[in-house]
């Protein structure tokens, strides 16, 4: 196996939607919402973003879209009740899902 070269390592860190690229602050500036919404989101186990050395959180693209996702529901009137009641419909579907798979036809 070769060595990637310092310019395979770059473009591979650029292509990589999960590589930690973003700071808090250009996180929060690119989405057009607070660093404390970040930290909510963070607190609430919906992103893990990495650490710096210096203890400051990283966020991938990958994090990025879930918080702009978020964003958009809750910019869209998304309630709690609302929410809730999305939660337990899903939940119904995986377990009809999860029921299927294991060859159990019931609904």
């Amino acid at each position: 196996m070769t060595a990637q070269s310092p310019d395979d390592q770059v473009t591979s860190a650029f292509d990589d939607v999960d590589y930690p690229a973003y700071t808090m602050g250009r996180a929060a500036e690119m989405l057009g919402v607070t660093p404390e919404f970040l930290r909510s989101l963070d607190a609430a186990g919906l992103l893990t973003p990495d650490r710096s050395a210096g203890g400051h959180r990283r966020y991938s693209r990958t994090e990025l879209a879930l918080a702009a996702r978020v964003r958009e529901l809750l910019d869209s009137g998304l309630t709690v009740l609302v929410a809730a009641c999305r939660i337990v419909e899903l939940e119904r579907d995986l377990a009809a899902a999860q029921r299927s798979a294991d060859g159990d036809g019931t609904p």
